[in-house]
């Protein structure tokens, strides 16, 4: 019970073209959190024009690759308006906007959750 398309249709990539930009978004995220303070307000934006960015231009160099610059230009535009691209950028602004909070939390001088069952001495 598919819908039968193809997330990134790059001939001859199969599926890498989509779980490679994936990985490549899920890194870039993963530095730009390590680095937000709590005055990041613009985190959730920056997160999810790094995710559709690194998606296109990841689609863009496996269809380069593949099939040459024609094919990695129309493949840019046909990933540019996909319903999967804008899917993966409100993901990855949901999980700035998560990273924020934590951030924020943190600074105002929350600390890490406890137990009912633990101490005060516990790590």
């Amino acid at each position: 019970m598919g819908t039968g398309l193809e997330v990134v249709p790059v001939r001859g990539a199969g599926p890498l073209a989509e779980p490679l930009g994936v990985a490549v978004a899920a890194l870039l995220i993963v530095l730009r959190g390590a680095r937000a303070t709590s005055r990041s307000v613009l985190l959730p934006l920056e997160t999810a024009l790094l995710a559709a960015a690194s998606l296109l231009v990841v689609a863009g160099f496996v269809a380069l690759a593949m099939n040459g610059p024609g094919d990695g230009f129309l493949t840019l535009g046909s990933a540019a308006v996909s319903a999967f691209t804008l899917v993966d950028a409100v993901l990855a602004a949901v999980a700035g906007l998560v990273v924020l909070l934590v951030v924020r939390a943190r600074a105002a001088g929350a600390g890490r959750p406890r137990w009912p069952w633990e101490e005060d001495g516990d790590p």
